[in-house]
C-alpha cells in the first residue's frame, strides 16, 4: 500500500469502537499527513478517552495547524461540538484528575488550535506567507 493508502486506512480506523485499536491507528498515521485527515483527528479529541491527547498533541503541530483553522473556519458549527463535547467529557470523568481545565490536554489542544486561527484572523494573508515560509512542502499537498 501506499503511504496514502495507509493514511486513509488508518483513519477509517480511527473510528473503530475499541480505543486500543483507535490508539494503535492513530500512531500509525505519518507524521506528513494531509489535510483530509484532520477531520478524523478532531473527532477524536471530543472523545471521553484520555490516552489518545498525548498521541493527538503530537499530530496538531506547527506543521499542521494551518489544516485544523481552515478546517475550523469552514466548519464554525461542528467545531464547537467538538470544543463543548470535550469540555463535557473533562467535567464528567476528568475534572477531579484536572480541576484546572487549562491543566487538561484536550484544552490544551484546543487552545493552541484557537490561538492559532486567532492569529490568523488577525493576519490573514501574511499568515499563510509566514506558515508558506514555515513549511513550502505543504503547499504541494490537496
Amino acid at each position: 500500500m501506499t503511504l496514502k493508502q495507509k493514511d486513509i486506512l488508518n483513519c477509517i480506523y480511527l473510528r473503530h469502537h475499541n480505543g486500543y485499536v483507535r490508539e494503535r491507528r492513530l500512531n500509525l498515521i505519518s507524521d506528513n499527513y494531509e489535510k483530509w485527515v484532520v477531520p478524523f483527528i478532531i473527532q477524536l479529541i471530543s472523545e471521553y478517552v484520555y490516552e489518545l491527547l498525548p498521541f493527538i498533541d503530537k499530530k496538531v503541530n506547527e506543521n499542521t495547524l494551518k489544516y485544523y483553522v481552515e478546517f475550523i473556519n469552514n466548519n464554525p458549527e461542528y467545531w464547537q461540538k467538538i470544543e463543548s463535547r470535550m469540555i463535557s467529557y473533562w467535567n464528567e470523568y476528568y475534572r477531579s484528575e484536572y480541576p484546572n481545565i487549562n491543566e487538561y490536554l484536550g484544552w490544551k489542544i484546543i487552545n493552541r488550535i484557537k490561538e492559532e486561527k486567532e492569529s490568523y484572523d488577525k493576519c490573514g494573508v501574511e499568515y499563510e506567507q509566514r506558515n508558506k515560509k514555515i513549511n513550502p512542502l505543504l503547499d504541494n499537498q490537496n
